[in-house]
């Protein structure tokens, strides 16, 4: 007697016998596949925006769960704080050792100013507009666009560097601290790009993403604080309050 003939599982959850359908919806599986060949060309900030049209609503019901769960999240989601762009030279001012001068250094030192002065505001307000976002919950939009925001303020905070394996290991941190569908979705694209196309990376990949979780598991949450507010602390001071021990080596 073969499997065949004894093993009924395959189909047990369709009574007519029929194969169940697929749970990723198959476009956005082409998408993601473009991503995997060359994450660099299709980022995930654009397959983050493909994925709501057809993404299963058990999925998305479990990362606003996730979300609303989150120690600080009550307060954060209705205060819906999204100020206007920072300006380099307001930060020029700041003492040294203060987060505002380390974050003033950490763009200028990097040439980041463009990304300081982006207003993720108008460019989420333009994707809803254009009807792209129907199906995204508006906490979880504002949550994205409000990491955008402060973004490199945490890697202020965590010492990475804006290199590959530096934002690889940020994007451990993000993941750690706040499991939403971007960071999900980063570390699903990374992890297959390193199977299937870079398997020479895996190591040095792995490392970086893997320094971030656990430097991220281990602290306090970062994501819903008015870092604003702070540009005149010590960064010290605020590393021992959120316990983040920063990273040194350069990654």
């Amino acid at each position: 007697m073969t499997q065949t003939d004894t093993d009924t599982s395959t189909h047990s959850g369709d009574p007519t016998g029929g194969a169940p359908p697929p749970i990723v919806d198959r476009h956005f599986a082409d998408r993601f596949l473009r991503a995997v060949d060359r994450p660099l060309d299709y980022g995930v900030v654009l397959l983050f925006n493909d994925w709501w049209a057809e993404a299963p609503q058990s999925a998305i019901d479990a990362y606003v769960g996730h979300l609303r769960q989150a120690p600080g999240a009550d307060e954060f989601l209705a205060a819906r704080h999204l100020p206007e762009p920072t300006k380099v030279e307001d930060l020029a001012s700041c003492a040294a050792g203060t987060l505002g001068h380390g974050y003033h250094s950490f763009i200028v030192d990097n040439s980041l100013m463009a990304n300081l002065g982006v207003d993720y505001r108008t460019f989420h307000d333009r994707l809803l507009a254009e009807g792209a976002l129907d199906r995204l919950p508006d906490d979880l939009a504002y949550t994205i666009v409000r990491g955008f925001q402060i973004h490199d303020v945490l890697h202020t905070l965590t010492g990475f560097s804006p290199t590959r394996l530096g934002e690889l290991a940020q994007a451990g941190f993000h993941f750690a601290q706040l499991q939403f569908p971007y960071h999900a979705m980063r570390f699903a694209v990374t992890t297959a790009h390193l199977a299937f196309v870079d398997p020479a990376s895996i190591t040095k990949a792995m490392d970086a993403m893997t320094d971030g979780w656990a430097m991220g598991r281990a602290a306090e949450n970062t994501h819903f604080h008015r870092w604003e507010d702070e540009w005149d602390t010590p960064l010290d001071e605020l590393r021992e309050r959120f316990c983040v021990r920063p990273f040194a080596s350069g990654a």
